[in-house]
């Protein structure tokens, strides 16, 4: 049928209306793929080689990189893994398991909804098997001053241990604990005298071996204005558990105890 130039621009109308419609009926205020992505979050600061990175209990676990949407929330959105490195330290599997191949640094990227996130560098190392004792604490001086705010003592230096492996060699990324089995008395029934921080002071009890294979990043310190009792005229020691594991069992050597003496001063300004 030949339509009159009357009818084809009522033609062109009745279009341009409907398409209208069918725009305002799309939700253009919803962002296509996700408004933001996680780091990339690793089962273990290191992986060995020859062998797949493995979680805190030593089983075998993916990297992962979770997407979120506009409110924060969790979205089923797939995400890629990759290793940036020109040498083959370590591949991906298509279920995203890292796999050491050979001993060095690797840098981890991911990516989803075509969001990048920052890099991650991963050590490739033997298979730890060892923690020992590496620098013995001295005598922890906790000050009592006037101002209870100050009263503060920090173990000098700080706990440290070390990890080796195969052929005497020391160990990256391997996270060591240490956790207070005897401590000193407190004022207080919720807050104790004694705890183990980071160098700021924050409560950590948790660190990570350096390249070096040094957990050293830890510290016993004292609360001196919530100490009681015969601690406050002669010294005593707080006692630390430090222990590392790999695929679920302990090092050789691990547990073993640090004893760190403790002596209250008077500080006086």
């Amino acid at each position: 049928m030949r339509l009159t130039e009357r009818s084809r621009r009522r033609l062109v109308a009745s279009l341009m209306v409907c398409a209208g419609v069918a725009v305002a009926c799309i939700d253009m205020s919803a962002p296509k793929g996700a408004a933001s992505i996680s780091p990339v979050q690793l089962p273990s600061p290191f992986v060995v080689r020859g062998d797949t990175m493995r979680d805190a209990d030593g089983k075998v676990a993916p990297v992962t990189v979770t997407s979120f949407d506009a409110q924060g929330a969790p979205l089923p959105i797939p995400s890629e893994l990759f290793v940036l490195d020109t040498f083959q330290r370590a591949h991906f599997t298509v279920s995203h398991l890292l796999i050491g191949d050979r001993l060095g640094n690797v840098t981890v990227l991911g990516q989803a909804s075509g969001v990048q996130t920052p890099t991650v560098n991963v050590p490739v190392t033997v298979r730890p098997t060892t923690l020992l004792l590496d620098v013995k604490p001295d005598t922890l001086r906790a000050p009592l001053g006037a101002d209870s705010a100050t009263s503060v003592g920090r173990s000098t230096p700080p706990l440290s241990t070390i990890v080796k492996g195969a052929g005497d060699t020391t160990v990256q990324g391997v996270i060591v604990r240490y956790a207070i089995t005897s401590t000193l008395p407190s004022s207080s029934s919720t807050v104790p005298s004694v705890y183990i921080a980071d160098g700021t002071g924050k409560p950590m009890s948790a660190d990570t071996t350096d390249a070096s294979g040094k957990a050293n990043k830890r510290y016993v310190t004292v609360l001196t204005r919530l100490l009681t009792g015969p601690v406050l005229q002669q010294p005593d020691s707080v006692v630390v558990e430090a222990s590392a594991s790999y695929k679920g069992a302990q090092l050789i050597g691990s547990p073993f105890k640090i004893v760190t003496p403790v002596k209250v001063v008077i500080s006086i300004r």
